[in-house]
């Protein structure tokens, strides 16, 4: 079967909608959201920004919260989903921007927790009550599904469970759950006289981030409170078949400790699907034993690829002064940032990283640091981090270089370490960026603080929950657990049984003129009558965007934005992926969320918004691409061997030629928003694909998802018939279900 890419729609990297879906906020662990329109020292201000509800769940929240944008639910359409899981526990997804009053979607509990009395013996601080779902899941779009890893009682024994839930009901999915065992070969601490280091859930914590790549679940281990014997593990399993075990990796086979904890970020990945990881406090000889050290992992979770360990390791180990925060990857480079319970700030190239001149260290802090986050821009970029005792700093990275003096400084101390932050901006704007901490002691369980900090300067503090605590104030936080920032919104995690929702309490005001919509048509046959689900859509008016013309961006997810220069398209509210944007034209994919009768179209750009435009929503609304983009005369067809189908170049009787259309409803697997199409994963239409070249029935060797493109445009590659009609201009129609393309469309057949 062939496959080409001749339709260029997707083509200039950048920025996407707002999915988050994993911790830290993407594979970087770069605890960013970089597609933040609404939010910015502008618009938050103790006036403008405060509570605006609290989402109550069964248990402590230790994993932040994540977020997908117009996911359709059975029986209540679309909805922009908010899933939080809890150490009781328990799952829930919640309607994301029903906060006053509640809308839970859907709610599930995967079993008996572990008390924490169990695994320490005495109260500890870190983990009060009970263990369930400590660390953060992650979503695959693709799939729909989240995985967790909850751990459960069992017969007296904490056993972790690692789980596939659909996203739109909570069911298991992927022949999931499945029991965590591992073991691998060696003489270290946890071993046995048979030369086997075993799992053991009751010494060992599941706090970091997982994470989805390569095909794989990672899921990494560290310790109760270096109570040993314990060591620090990582297990891959097939993220489309929970039975199958892909890999083990363990930092001390032959040593002891080396802890995979992280202060609860995940593992990061570059594009080649390597790891990276930071260990903690254990034995190091550089062979077998990484602890004290970050590593990089291959992509089966079984080799240690490279690593760099500090000179005076043994003296961190000794002294409880381990690697504890990080690591996080500049975007688009192989820069790995991390630090340490000493204030030591870490660069280092991961391309060479037991080079001597590999790592830039520069003394950051005179405090023990827990979190940082980092504001990609470019092959360079901004790191924020807090150090206990002392104000957050920034800090200029460029290249692999770490500037030593602070770029920026808050004003006031802050005495806790064990914070979760989070850095929103519009991309790499200046002036759009705030930095989200949350503050407190979360021993005592006291009321915390989130902060607000202008990110470009931060002895700026736009707004904090105490300014009017009445009104604002959040209950004790989560240590370590990054707030989720989203469409304007900011979800906090706590451990008072709550996810705390600020936000904006009106629409940022916007001096531009109003956009208005005149027509909203089918982008290939311009058709006004329908849309179907996934379909392209041209959306036509005046004031709709930006002047100068802005083309499809991506993020380093590879999903197409639903926010462009600051325009958004909603269909019932929410927000489309966006091929372009102009003044005068839109082009946009409908989400496949929308699934009734009509759909109000809507188009926002820089805060104020259209005329709302009712369009009936059918099943299929197919239209195919022309090839000067008028809708009617040559379709765009490339010929068997590679060639533009014209009278010049006209297709060989029996031969196999491909096009491209738009509109054919709903796919098999469920389309994605902003999905873009690979080879491996081919969605085709649910209803029935036929077509007819000059009144006969070609044969329809391919119908389905376009590799290189976004989800709602299809890829047919048909058989012409060999005794069928011939000529420069000979009739092309598709029909998907009982919708078939616009007239007058052609392709050139040559004589046999």
């Amino acid at each position: 079967m062939k496959f080409v890419s001749a339709v260029v729609l997707l083509s200039v990297p950048g920025h996407a909608q707002v999915n988050i879906v994993t911790a830290n906020g993407n594979n970087d662990r770069t605890n960013s959201n970089l597609e933040e329109t609404l939010l910015s020292p502008s618009t938050v201000s103790s006036s403008a920004f405060g509570e605006r509800g609290a989402l109550p769940v069964d248990g402590q929240v230790y994993s932040q919260p994540l977020y997908v944008s117009g996911l359709s639910i059975p029986g209540k359409g679309s909805r922009n989903v908010l899933f939080v899981s809890t150490m009781h526990n328990g799952v829930y997804a919640f309607d994301a921007d029903a906060v006053s009053p509640v809308s839970v979607l859907w709610q599930v509990n995967l079993g008996p927790t572990v008390p924490a009395s169990l695994l320490y013996g005495s109260p500890y601080g870190d983990i009060t009550n009970e263990a369930g779902i400590l660390s953060t899941g992650v979503i695959d779009l693709q799939s729909a599904v989240l995985y967790v890893v909850a751990d459960v009682l069992q017969n007296g024994a904490p056993v972790f469970y690692l789980h596939a839930l659909d996203l739109a009901t909570g069911a298991e999915r992927l022949n999931g759950p499945v029991a965590l065992a591992a073991s691998v070969t060696g003489t270290g601490s946890a071993g046995s006289p048979d030369g086997t280091i075993r799992l053991d859930p009751m010494q060992h914590i599941q706090r970091p981030g997982l994470l989805l790549a390569s095909g794989a679940v990672y899921i990494a281990f560290g310790s109760h409170g270096d109570q040993g014997p314990y060591h620090g593990w990582m297990l891959s399993y097939n993220a489309s078949d929970l039975r199958y075990q892909l890999g083990v990796y363990m930092t001390t086979p032959d040593g002891n400790a080396g802890a995979l904890w992280q202060s609860g970020r995940g593992p990061a990945v570059d594009g080649q699907g390597n790891i990276y990881a930071i260990t903690g406090n254990g034995d190091y000889d550089g062979t077998r034993n990484f602890g004290e050290s970050f590593v990089k992992v291959s992509a089966d979770a079984s080799t240690t690829l490279d690593s760099f360990t500090p000179a005076n390791w043994q003296s961190l180990s000794d002294n409880d002064y381990d690697i504890s925060a990080g690591p996080a990857l500049i975007t688009g480079t192989h820069t790995v940032i991390g630090a340490d319970k000493g204030g030591s700030l870490y660069v280092i190239d991961g391309d060479a990283m037991r080079l001597p001149a590999s790592a830039d260290i520069i003394a950051a802090s005179s405090g023990s640091i827990f979190s940082l986050a980092v504001w990609s821009r470019g092959a360079d970029a901004n790191v924020y981090l807090q150090g206990e005792g002392e104000p957050v700093k920034c800090f200029q990275v460029t290249g692999k270089t770490v500037d030593p003096t602070p770029v920026s400084t808050a004003v006031n101390s802050i005495p806790y370490g064990r914070i979760g932050m989070t850095i929103s901006a519009n991309g790499g704007q200046d002036g759009s960026g705030i930095l989200w901490e949350t503050t407190g002691d979360y021993n005592l369980g006291t009321p915390g603080t989130l902060h607000a900090y202008d990110a470009g300067d931060l002895s700026s503090e736009l707004w904090n929950s105490d300014m009017n605590p009445a009104r604002d104030q959040m209950p004790a936080i989560s240590k370590f657990a990054a707030p989720t920032v989203a469409n304007g919104k900011v979800y906090v995690p706590t451990s008072a049984n709550f996810v705390m929702v600020y936000g904006l309490f009106s629409p940022p005001v916007s001096l531009g003129p109003t956009p208005s919509v005149a027509a909203v048509a089918h982008a290939a046959s311009y058709s006004r009558e329908d849309v179907a689900p996934g379909e392209l859509v041209a959306i036509f008016g005046a004031n709709l965007g930006p002047a100068t013309p802005a083309g499809l961006q991506l993020n380093d997810s590879g999903f197409v934005a639903a926010t462009l220069a600051g325009t958004q398209v909603l269909f019932d509210g929410i927000a489309s992926p966006l091929i372009f944007a102009s003044a005068g034209q839109i082009d946009a994919v409908v989400p496949f969320g929308v699934n009734s009768t009509t759909t109000q179209v809507q188009v926002q750009y820089q805060g104020k918004a259209s005329n709302s435009v009712p369009m009936t929503v059918a099943p299929a609304n197919i239209g195919i691409f022309s090839a000067d983009a008028s809708g009617a005369g040559q379709a765009l067809v490339l010929n068997q061997d590679g060639s533009v189908n014209s009278p010049l170049f006209p297709a060989a009787p029996g031969s196999i030629v491909t096009f491209w259309a738009t509109g054919a409803g709903q796919l098999s697997p469920s389309g994605v928003d902003g999905a873009v199409v690979t080879a491996d994963l081919l969605p085709r239409p649910v209803l029935p694909v036929l077509a007819q070249i000059g009144g006969q029935l070609a044969d329809v060797v391919y119908a389905g998802g376009a590799p290189g493109n976004v989800e709602g445009v299809i890829q047919v590659n048909l058989r012409v018939p060999p005794a069928g009609q011939t000529g420069a201009a000979v009739p092309l129609v598709l029909t998907v279900g009982t919708s078939s393309s616009q007239p007058g469309i052609t392709l050139a057949v040559g004589s046999p």
